[in-house]
């Protein structure tokens, strides 16, 4: 198991209500979302928020797991005021200044906040957004949607970032280990809009499901969670060791092979091959065929290849292209959790968390051929490619055993005549990723 996976089960473990021991004698959740409700109507009557809508009842199918009897699953801004930032007008001097921090998504790292890098003057804060300290800022757009730290004093912050004050009775340190949880993570980019570009707004945002345990109980996971971190960090130095010393001989090798097998420096060149240009031109046909049949859309022409993308030589036979040149390319869906008779099927349906760098034979979620039929999952045949395209499996491989779908983080190739998977999966792609 590595580092980023034993953080990542006691997390999960965590908010699964397995890292501690319930305690029966603990306020249960229940009674501490009608102190919260208290809580938000008094801040209403003294003007410090605005009336708030009723957040919508939490259906079965939306629990991704049990939870322990005296928790509560509740929706985040059940539980958190919310605030999307704002940026005051460009170029206005006066606005800029040392008042208060100013924080963008790139100020905000798994190891902290960065306050130093710009600020806003007492002019430029009424201009902005007001956060206050023990808040959590997550970032809410682009390839770094999720990621979250705890503000240890106040800030404002720009619109790509949405910011969670508790109310009282949640912690902001078990709200912030509950964020960086599996769950979570997989709730914002199963939520967010946008294939190029994820974007989760602040109603999105808001509407996401987490359990809630007593205060109690929050308070005893994170003094085992605080506990057990150093002791992860000592176990991560130990296993990147031991990983270099294993793998420093095996990985040279290996990239020298395959690095001899790209410059076609592995095998020697048959003169009685085919030229892969006259495969090129195979392809091309082949393409055309099926646009022509509707089995697949034609795309935009790829740019042709300069000398300056060419890293190195090849064999006079051989040929540079483009990916989208050899194969059909598509990325997946997620059927609505909405609709519980999407799942449970008998369909394969893959997330990234299921590649193995290997050949897949099966799934960890299974969905019905109406969750096919009603979502544009992509169908993969024996012998496609998957390659997991972000989070922290981006790059992760596999090879299709068995007929199955896949979600929208994992990008399936189906490769033309001509094109044979296995040096694509093992040579190309390996080395390219």
């Amino acid at each position: 198991m590595t580092p980023e996976q034993l953080k990542a089960s006691i997390l999960q473990y965590a908010v699964e209500g397995k890292l501690v021991k319930q305690n029966p004698n603990d306020e249960p959740a229940s009674e501490l979302i009608k102190k919260i409700e208290n809580e938000k109507n008094e801040l209403v009557k003294e003007g410090k928020i605005s009336k708030l809508r009723k957040a919508s009842p939490i259906s079965d199918e939306e629990k991704a797991f049990r939870i322990p009897n005296n928790w509560k699953w509740v929706r985040l801004e059940e539980i958190a005021q919310l605030n999307t930032g704002t940026t005051p007008s460009i170029g206005k001097s006066r606005y800029e200044g040392n008042y208060i921090p100013f924080i963008k998504p790139g100020d905000i790292s798994s190891k902290g906040i960065n306050y130093n890098n710009f600020g806003l003057s007492k002019d430029g804060l009424k201009h902005g957004r007001l956060i206050d300290e023990n808040s959590l800022l997550t970032v809410c757009i682009g390839g770094s949607t999720g990621k979250t730290y705890y503000t240890d004093r106040a800030i404002s912050c720009n619109q790509q970032i949405n910011a969670s004050t508790p109310y009282k009775g949640v912690s902001v340190m078990f709200l912030f280990y509950e964020m960086l949880s599996n769950h979570f993570q997989e709730e914002i980019h199963q939520h967010a809009s946008g294939s190029a570009t994820p974007i989760i707004n602040k109603t999105k945002f808001g509407n996401l499901c987490l359990p809630l345990p007593p205060l109690e109980e929050q308070k005893r996971i994170v003094t085992k969670i605080e506990k057990l971190m150093p002791l992860v960090d000592e176990y991560a130095e130990s296993y990147n060791r031991l990983q270099k010393i294993d793998n420093e001989f095996e990985d040279k090798l290996k990239q020298s092979v395959l690095q001899y097998a790209m410059e076609g420096k592995l095998v020697k060149q048959n003169p009685s091959d085919e030229p892969a240009s006259e495969l090129i031109k195979k392809i091309e046909n082949e393409k055309a065929e099926l646009i022509k049949e509707g089995k697949i859309k034609k795309g935009k022409k790829l740019p042709v290849i300069t000398d300056g993308e060419k890293p190195f030589d090849i064999p006079d036979s051989w040929e540079w292209v483009r990916l989208g040149n050899i194969g059909d390319w598509g990325a997946g869906a997620t059927p609505s959790r909405q609709h519980p008779e999407y799942y449970g099927g008998d369909v394969l349906w893959l997330k990234t968390g299921d590649l193995n760098d290997g050949v897949i034979q099966d799934t960890s979620e299974k969905i019905t051929e109406a969750g096919v039929a009603n979502s544009s999952v992509k169908v993969n045949q024996p012998g496609n490619i998957l390659i997991a395209m972000y989070g922290a499996t981006i790059g992760k491989l596999g090879i299709v055993g068995k007929t199955l779908v896949t979600n929208q983080a994992c990008c399936g190739c189906t490769p033309f005549k001509g094109i044979y998977n296995l040096y694509l999966l093992r040579v190309v792609l390996v080395k390219s990723f």
